[in-house]
C-alpha cells in the first residue's frame, strides 16, 4: 500500500537516490543530483514543503509545493507553486503521482489557496501528459533563455560592485517598478527581500551586482551558482542536438565558440535572479560583467526564465543564446475557473526552475 506524508531530514539519502533514478527531459535527457542536501532547492521558499510517497518502507515518489501571496490578474491571492515531482521508474502506473497530488490539494485547501501553478520545459513530454491528466491546463508559454558564456566581454564606462545592505531600498524599488503588474509577482518590502536572499543557499548580497553611475544604481542582477544546489548531467541528446554540437566543433576551429557538454558531463550554469534596470545600457554592461565571471569559473550558461513580452528580453537576446519554451500550467482548487493569463505578463523567478 502506498502512503504519503511530509518528508523529514531522515529521508534525505533516499530522496537523492530516487532522484538519480529519475532523469528528466526527452530531446535532452538530464540526470539530476542534489547531494548532499536534497532539501536545498526548497530553502528559498518561505512556506515550502516536500512530500514523499512510501511503499513497503521505501521512498517511491516525491513532490513539493510552496505557498505564497501573488498577484493574479490584478488581485493579490494565495497561490501554490508545485515542483520536484518524481516517481521511481519501477513504481509508475500505480497512482503514486496522483496520491501526492491529492495530498497537496487537501493541504492547501485548508490554507485557503485558490490556484496551483507549475512550470514545465517544452521537451518534458511525460510531465506535460501527467499534469494535464491531473487537471492542469496551460496558461501561457514563456521562455527559458540561456546566455552562452564562452568569451571575455568588453565592460567599461560604469562602476560595477556587489550589493550592500544599504542598497536594499533602491534595489527593491527597481525590482518592484520593473515587475509592477506582472501576474505571479508580489512587490518586495526591504526586510522581506533581505530574508529572501538569506534563505537562498549558496547565495548572498555578494552575488547581487549593481551598476552605479554618479552614485545612483542603474541596474542590478544576481547570479546564483545553482550547480551547488542541483547538478545536471547530460545523459542523452537528440540527433538534432548532436548535429548542432558537431557543427559548433567545426566552427570552433576558426573562432571561439560556445561549448556544449558531452554525454556524462555536467551542464554548468548560473541562474539569473533579482534582475532589474533603469536603462538598458546599464543592464547590458552588468550582463557582460556576469558572463566574464562565468567564463572565469568554467560556467557555460546563464539561465533565466522570462515572459516573452518582457522589456528585459530585448536586452538579453543581444547575446548569443539558446531558448526553450517554458510552459506555465495552472489549476483551480476552489470553485472559480482558472484565470486567463494568456495576455498577462508573468513573473517567474530563478527559484522556480
Amino acid at each position: 500500500m502506498i502512503e504519503t506524508r511530509n518528508a523529514t531530514k531522515e529521508d534525505n539519502s533516499a530522496l537523492i537516490e530516487l532522484q538519480r533514478r529519475c532523469p528528466s527531459g526527452t530531446y535532452l535527457v538530464l540526470g539530476v543530483d542534489s547531494s548532499p542536501d536534497y532539501f536545498a532547492r526548497s530553502k528559498p521558499f518561505s512556506d515550502g514543503h516536500v512530500l514523499v510517497a512510501i511503499e513497503d518502507g521505501a521512498v517511491v515518489g516525491s513532490a513539493a509545493y510552496a505557498i505564497s501571496d501573488s498577484l493574479i490578474a490584478g488581485k493579490i491571492i494565495k497561490v501554490a507553486y508545485e515542483y520536484g515531482f518524481m516517481v521511481d521508474p519501477y513504481h509508475r502506473r500505480k497512482g503514486v503521482a496522483q496520491k501526492l497530488q491529492k495530498l497537496i490539494e487537501q493541504t492547501i485547501l485548508e490554507r485557503n489557496v485558490d490556484f496551483l501553478y507549475l512550470t514545465i520545459i517544452e521537451d518534458n513530454l511525460p510531465s506535460i501528459g501527467l499534469f494535464t491528466k491531473m487537471g492542469f491546463s496551460k496558461a501561457k508559454d514563456c521562455e527559458m533563455l540561456s546566455l552562452m558564456a564562452y568569451k571575455k566581454e568588453e565592460v567599461n564606462g560604469i562602476n560595477i560592485r556587489s550589493m550592500r545592505e544599504a542598497d536594499v531600498e533602491s534595489i527593491v524599488g527597481l525590482i518592484n517598478t520593473i515587475y509592477r503588474g506582472y501576474s505571479l509577482f508580489k512587490p518586495f518590502e526591504p526586510s522581506g527581500f533581505l530574508d529572501h536572499v538569506r534563505r537562498m543557499p549558496y547565495f548572498n548580497l555578494e552575488n547581487i551586482l549593481v551598476a552605479e553611475d554618479n552614485g545612483q544604481i542603474k541596474a542590478c542582477l544576481g547570479y546564483w551558482d545553482y550547480n551547488k544546489v542541483r547538478r545536471y548531467i547530460v545523459e542523452k541528446m537528440s540527433w538534432k542536438l548532436r548535429a548542432q554540437k558537431s557543427a559548433i566543433k567545426v566552427a570552433s576551429l576558426l573562432s571561439t565558440m560556445p561549448q556544449i557538454p558531452r554525454l556524462g558531463q555536467p551542464l554548468q550554469s548560473y541562474n539569473l535572479t533579482t534582475m532589474a534596470w533603469k536603462d538598458p545600457q546599464s543592464l547590458t554592461k552588468l550582463l557582460r560583467y556576469t558572463l566574464n565571471i562565468a567564463v572565469e569559473h568554467g560556467i557555460g550558461f546563464l539561465h533565466t526564465p522570462l515572459d516573452p513580452t518582457s522589456q528585459t528580453r530585448a536586452i538579453l537576446t543581444q547575446f548569443r543564446h539558446t531558448k526553450m519554451k517554458l510552459h506555465v500550467f495552472i489549476k483551480s482548487i476552489g470553485t472559480e475557473e482558472p484565470p486567463d493569463l494568456s495576455e498577462e505578463k508573468l513573473y517567474i523567478d530563478a527559484i522556480e526552475i
